[in-house]
């Protein structure tokens, strides 16, 4: 399919039919209120009294007290805080062209296929963006909104293999999470009784794995009565019991937990490669790039471009708040970069250190930022003193170089201090030696705050630095 190649005229047709609609309405508004008038007129007692059907679940009942109201409709404007008038026929249409484009989008996206083009989240922002007053159903809007979602099918395409995974579990928010044969447990998806689904956002999320899999598989979707999601429920009177899927081999438990292996490798493969375009490789997070060292030694090379992703405002906001950074702290930035992470401290009313390694860098930290302690070096290099109320940090993440700035920050840290780095996603989840001595570690500090020490970052959080990957800030306080 081309987009270029979109049947216009099928879209003019449609915005015709839309125009028609809306002057249809209002003639029909028009006659029945004057008829209704000359009816009162006729009538002994007065006019009749014409109510609004209530609980009808498939009529639109502010649209059809809209159209049999006669007064002239309110509203009160909370930033003027005063009450504006609308005649009852002009609100009558403004609702009525609301309901009309609602539905014209809708059928548009159907019929153009779009819906199964969508992932979960964008046919979510789609339909989000018809609440309220959506969109004019113009050409010219239909062609902007339609020629965007093609022009960016291929990431929306992406991003929707991504999120399926990252929903199923959060240890596939990082892709390097992807092991061939291993099992993933999806806990408490089913009733008691293994006859129905407790939680829908779980058997629509392995629906999604299905359809992937089948996609890749060169086959398109199934009939849900053939679906592994049916096949879970079947009724069986016993538990546990295994399903042997084309994709999957399903282990059903009596507590309603699934436990579920991959079976087509090669698939499985394929789905990582994607993912890795998606993620991007520039972070060897990609497929088919080195794994990280065995030995929790440090990586001791500097990172690709210095692993150099700046953090954005948001996420200095965000490290600020969960450090708890107040007046007159000794903070330290061991990767300081172009100083987002320290210039929020310092505003936060800290005395910030600054380490860098780039010394084009260093120097705009000291003479443009006005960092007076900023020292140029490989961070790694330096020998820890625990002298630092607070430490936040957002570091290289290439091949485990978070694991190993963290591991090594944490001895700059006063005992009771508290230290906050924006990492990837794998970083709570790896199990090689380098990660298992980054966990220990954690292991024995308390949360930051609250009762969790892991925090997901919003989906997109890098992509202003050219990276889909998936973050996370860890938030923990040293013990006294």
């Amino acid at each position: 399919m081309s987009f270029e190649l979109m049947n216009r005229v099928q879209i003019d047709e449609i915005t015709a039919g839309r125009d028609l609609a809306i002057v249809r309405w209002l003639d029909a508004f028009d006659s029945f209120h004057r008829l209704s008038d000359e009816a009162a007129g006729l009538s002994i007692g007065g006019a009749l009294s014409l109510t609004a059907p209530s609980g009808d679940r498939y009529n639109d009942t502010g649209l059809t007290r809209a159209f049999l109201a006669k007064a002239d409709h309110e509203t009160y404007d909370r930033e003027t805080r005063s009450t504006i008038k609308t005649s009852a026929r002009d609100h009558f249409a403004a609702k009525m062209t609301a309901a009309v484009d609602r539905r014209c989008w809708r059928h548009l996206l159907e019929t153009l296929g779009f819906d199964q083009l969508l992932d979960r989240q964008a046919r979510e922002e789609f339909y989000s963006g018809l609440e309220g007053v959506p969109p004019a159903f113009t050409t010219e809007n239909c062609a902007a909104t339609f020629g965007h979602i093609w022009e960016n099918r291929r990431d929306i395409y992406l991003r929707g293999i991504a999120n399926t995974f990252a929903a199923l579990d959060r240890r596939f928010r990082s892709h390097d999470g992807f092991k061939i044969g291993s099992r993933l447990i999806i806990e408490r998806a089913l009733s008691d009784s293994g006859r129905w689904w407790s939680d829908y956002n779980r058997r629509d999320t392995l629906r999604d794995v299905e359809r992937v899999f089948r996609e890749l598989d060169g086959l398109g979707p199934c009939p849900e009565s053939m679906s592994i999601i049916e096949q879970v429920t079947s009724g069986r009177d016993y538990t546990p019991f295994v399903i042997n899927g084309d994709y999957f081999r399903v282990r059903v438990f009596g507590n309603g937990n699934l436990h579920l292996w991959f079976e087509r490798k090669d698939l499985l493969k394929e789905v990582n490669k994607l993912l890795a375009e998606y993620y991007g490789e520039v972070i060897g997070d990609g497929y088919g790039t080195t794994e990280a060292a065995e030995a929790p030694e440090y990586h001791m090379t500097p990172a690709k471009d210095f692993g150099a992703f700046m953090s954005s405002e948001a996420v200095a906001h965000r490290v600020i708040e969960d450090a708890q950074i107040g007046k007159g702290m000794i903070v330290l930035e061991p990767s300081a970069g172009t100083g987002v992470l320290a210039k929020a401290a310092r505003e936060a009313g800290a005395l910030v250190d600054c380490i860098e390694i780039q010394p084009g860098l260093a120097h705009e930290l000291r003479v443009l930022h006005g960092f007076e302690d900023v020292r140029q070096a490989d961070f790694l290099t330096l020998s820890p003193s625990p002298s630092y109320d607070r430490i936040i940090m957002n570091p290289p993440f290439d091949r485990g170089r978070d694991c190993d700035h963290v591991r090594h920050a944490f001895g700059f840290l006063k005992p009771g201090g508290i230290l906050v780095a924006v990492m990837s996603a794998r970083a709570e989840f790896r199990d090689d030696k380098r990660h298992r001595a980054f966990h220990e570690i954690v292991e024995r500090c308390r949360p930051a705050y609250g009762w969790r020490k892991w925090h997901d970052l919003p989906a997109g959080s890098f992509a202003h630095a050219g990276t889909n990957i998936n973050t996370v800030i860890l938030a923990i306080r040293k013990p006294d």
